[in-house]
């Protein structure tokens, strides 16, 4: 039975600032994270070509697990505003409904001449789903009736990416707006961890968030295998992710199944170990941003890079600010620059794919 005291909340940024472990750092390299280039992308030259695209109509479709979305948006003075004249929204068991929505969005597509570009939450190969576990009904009628291609689906379809890459594209064109940034980090604390990166002209995918876990991480005892690539060990995934970390460790110690919005719930009643799996959270990412960033030798506290957090993870109060704490006493007080979608979009990844659209067409 935990505490609880709605009286003694503490902020995580008030918490004594935990050190990093070099032994974790060490395990990043660009073999260990997987690092795969996609495809050149500088943010500044992104941001100035949008000049080029003013007023232009472009949809943007983000493919989920549990739902998709097709949104009509016009970009003004380098942002993108919903427009009604069309959107569409299917929620159904294993992707049911999904296909309906693509047929009905490439068809109005192409009657109005308008590039789509679709944002995918599971591996693509170009405009190719490769799988995904929880939409088998699209996957399937894809393969059967497509060719296994969305662009059979959607004929304007310009851009398709992986949630990932098209989160950081959005998050690039943010940050463009107001500083000159190079480097360009894209983690995601929600199901489990992932990070995108653009650095030297670049866009890379990543695996960072299933490196393995140092012991000295491991701090609630966590033992589910990684999994990805056969992996057996326990990865930085399985002990802080928002829902792979935290709702696993949440029930390993009290019996309770609850969704991580849930416990966040519980810390703002005064649930103290519900701020100790943010916190531990918060600290495990921090690995990954700093290990990931040594292994594509990027400096995190440099001028001319930013983070840019997405997911529930960094919904948290404070859960941001806590990653740029523990950053910045790495780096000797020196700040790491921080932006949180949360902040600027309703869909980053819808509408990072979306800008990519527009950029390639």
């Amino acid at each position: 039975m935990n505490e609880k005291n709605p009286n003694a909340i503490v902020p995580l940024t008030d918490l004594p600032v935990p050190e990093l472990v070099t032994q974790q750092v060490e395990l990043f390299t660009p073999e260990s994270i997987h690092l795969e280039s996609l495809f050149p992308f500088d943010p500044s030259d992104a941001y100035q070509s949008l000049d080029a695209k003013d007023g232009h109509w472009v949809i943007g479709v983000d493919l989920g697990g549990d739902k998709i979305t097709a949104q009509l948006f016009v970009l003004k003075g380098k942002k993108l505003v919903a427009l009604d004249d069309y959107s569409d929204y299917a929620q159904g068991n294993h992707g049911e409904g999904y296909l309906e929505c693509l047929v009905k969005t490439g068809q109005w597509a192409s009657e109005h001449n308008v590039p789509v570009g679709i944002s995918y939450g599971a591996p693509i190969d170009g405009t190719k789903p490769l799988y995904h576990p929880k939409i088998k009904q699209l996957t399937d009628a894809l393969s059967q009736d497509y060719e296994g291609d969305l662009k059979n689906v959607v004929p304007t379809l310009t851009a398709c990416l992986n949630d990932g890459p098209a989160g950081l594209i959005s998050g690039a064109i943010e940050a463009s707006s107001t500083g000159n940034y190079k480097n360009i980090l894209f983690p995601i604390n929600g199901g489990g961890f992932g990070l995108s990166i653009a650095t030297r002209g670049m866009l890379y995918s990543s695996e960072a968030g299933h490196v393995q876990a140092a012991e000295a991480l491991n701090t609630y005892g966590q033992t589910t295998p990684c999994g990805v690539f056969g992996a057996t060990y326990t990865c930085l995934e399985a002990i802080g992710a928002n829902k792979a970390g935290i709702e696993t460790q949440w029930t390993m110690r009290t019996g309770e199944t609850l969704r991580a919005r849930d416990i966040e719930d519980r810390y703002k009643a005064g649930d103290t170990f519900a701020g100790e799996l943010y916190e531990h959270s918060a600290w495990v990412l921090s690995h990954m941003l700093q290990g990931a960033a040594a292994a594509c030798n990027i400096d995190l506290s440099a001028p001319d890079t930013v983070i840019v957090g997405h997911g529930g993870g960094f919904k948290f109060p404070n859960f941001g600010a806590r990653v740029q704490q523990i950053l910045a006493a790495a780096s000797e007080n020196t700040p790491t620059s921080l932006l949180l979608t949360k902040d600027y979009s309703d869909n980053a990844c819808q509408e990072g794919a979306a800008l990519a659209a527009l950029l390639t067409n």
